[in-house]
């Protein structure tokens, strides 16, 4: 996998919070990538500082929608996908450019 700050390689790495992507750059790059804990999959798409920091922001604008126990997670990720008019299958915040953060940002404060 290639860091999206310096081009670098990405390498699966295990530290005090389970495994993660580390940049091979380190220390110069401090550029980390989350990994599904059971299978050290990628979670999402690597990103830069931006993107995370907006796909952290939609997060925190969408997750309410179904963690009150309103909606069932899997009912409001249909609503988001109708919503953004893209497949249920594509719809992860993970995955999500900056572009497709805002929009979910402002669907999500509508």
């Amino acid at each position: 996998m290639e860091c999206p700050e310096c081009g670098s390689l990405m390498v699966l790495r295990e530290g005090k919070y389970g495994k993660f992507y580390g940049c091979t750059g380190f220390p110069a790059c401090k550029a980390t990538h989350g990994a599904h804990q059971d299978s050290g999959e990628p979670l999402g798409i690597p990103a830069d500082r931006e993107t995370k920091d907006l796909r952290i922001a939609a997060h925190d604008a969408f997750d309410p929608m179904w963690q009150n126990g309103k909606l069932g997670r899997n009912e409001a990720y249909e609503w988001l996908a109708e919503m953004l008019e893209i497949p249920f299958s594509e719809c992860h915040i993970g995955m999500f450019d900056k572009e497709m953060c805002q929009k979910v940002i402002e669907v999500c404060g509508e």
